[in-house]
């Protein structure tokens, strides 16, 4: 199958008035996606100097997206606050040394070699001293237990799972985080999933997702095939779209998805991998540095300065890069009190779920809990219907009767 091939385009600027590499190469349109397998986190092996015992200090995505030179303006994700659901995070991996992190976990999984250090790759990503794009923000980690995990823990008990992406998703808001990211497949389409991303979008918490790497259409199975999901593909450092990289009308953006320099996770000792869940964690760490940067700017309106700053000519949506690969830089500069306050990503191609109705109507209180019983325990139910009263008493969820804010307004 062929698709069209990458054009070029105006370079825009880096956040700090030079021309960057990021803006110069980082042009992944529409082009072929071919049907190489690779599944998240995999690892190739590179020779490297360093000992096994060193921490990660370079990344080839920290000088593409010139992250020194961030730092050096003080765009570190400093009073941010980033949520992790992935593997359970090793705060004692090197590289880690310094990170402001916080297990927030509901239970412990038992993971994987593998599920451990992909857990510590993405945590790197986000918060490392050395190269983490957001260094200065905390991150709140969550486990959750995958096909990876040799088993659930104790994050399965009495026919309870404590560690579903609605239940952590849900949480994290409950936390305070402002940016989830989940670099992870979510098959999951049930009600409890869908309520927690309308939970996330109503408080204004924004939700990045991986898009996968089977080098296909995985939009069914991962999490940015929901509303107000920021899903996000691949791209190599010359712009391209990369091959094991995912797609569909879900994504929104891509990234740098590799080289990546890591560790064997049975070995420990240094190798390289590649996959949409290091875009994920860029996206999710620039999202992050725009919020420090502009903190009066709603979380809609940085939404809309994420898809018009996308690389892609006219900022055209297209199903393998979204809007455009992100621009790092010109996301940080863009001024997002110019847009609208309105989420550009509900009503994605094809339709997607939750609908912008039943997100405004959960964010108004107006959802009826009776006939939605996965509405989070937090919802508090706002609106005038007298069926409601009658089960009160079978509901988790409190009642304020006739205080939804739709009632208000003019």
């Amino acid at each position: 199958m062929t698709h069209a091939q990458p054009c070029a385009q105006p370079a825009p600027r880096s956040p700090f008035g030079f021309v960057g590499r990021a803006g110069r190469a980082a042009r992944a349109l529409t082009t072929a996606a071919s049907a190489l397998a690779l599944a998240v986190g995999a690892l190739t092996l590179a020779p490297a100097p360093a000992h096994a015992a060193d921490p990660i200090t370079t990344q080839e995505y920290f000088s593409y997206y010139y992250l020194d030179a961030a730092r050096e303006k003080g765009y570190t994700g400093k009073g941010m606050t980033i949520a992790l659901i992935d593997g359970p995070v090793d705060t004692s991996a090197p590289e880690l040394a310094g990170a402001n992190i916080v297990d927030k976990s509901r239970c412990t999984i038992e993971a994987s070699a593998r599920g451990k250090r992909h857990a510590i790759d993405m945590a790197a990503i986000l918060v490392s001293p050395y190269t983490g794009v957001a260094p200065d923000a905390t991150l709140y980690s969550y486990q959750s237990s995958n096909v990876d995990s040799i088993s659930a823990g104790s994050c399965e008990t009495d026919g309870k799972t404590l560690d579903s992406f609605g239940t952590l998703i849900n949480q994290a808001v409950e936390d305070g985080a402002q940016i989830i990211s989940i670099s992870q497949g979510a098959p999951d389409k049930s009600d409890e999933l869908k309520w927690a991303i309308a939970n996330a979008v109503a408080h204004g918490v924004i939700v990045v997702a991986s898009a996968g790497n089977e080098g296909k259409d995985e939009n069914s199975s991962h999490l940015s095939k929901w509303s107000g999901v920021v899903g996000v593909s691949a791209i190599n450092t010359d712009g391209t779209f990369a091959s094991y990289s995912s797609w569909g009308n879900g994504v929104v953006t891509a990234a740098v998805g590799g080289p990546f320099n890591t560790r064997d996770p049975e070995t420990n000792q240094p190798t390289s991998g590649k996959g949409t869940s290091i875009s994920t964690a860029l996206v999710a760490g620039f999202l992050t540095l725009a919020r420090q940067k502009w903190p009066d700017a709603t979380p809609n309106q940085i939404l809309q300065s994420l898809v018009h700053t996308g690389l892609n000519p006219n900022h055209e949506w297209n199903q393998y890069t979204g809007y455009g690969a992100i621009d790092g830089g010109g996301l940080v500069i863009d001024d997002p009190s110019q847009y609208p306050d309105e989420n550009p990503i509900l009503n994605k191609p094809g339709g997607s779920s939750p609908t912008a109705q039943e997100i405004a109507d959960y964010g108004d209180g107006i959802i009826d809990p009776t006939t939605n019983r996965k509405v989070p325990d937090s919802y508090v139910y706002r609106g005038i219907d007298d069926q409601v009263v009658l089960h009160q008493s079978d509901l988790k969820t409190p009642l304020h009767l006739g205080t939804s804010p739709r009632y208000h307004r003019k």
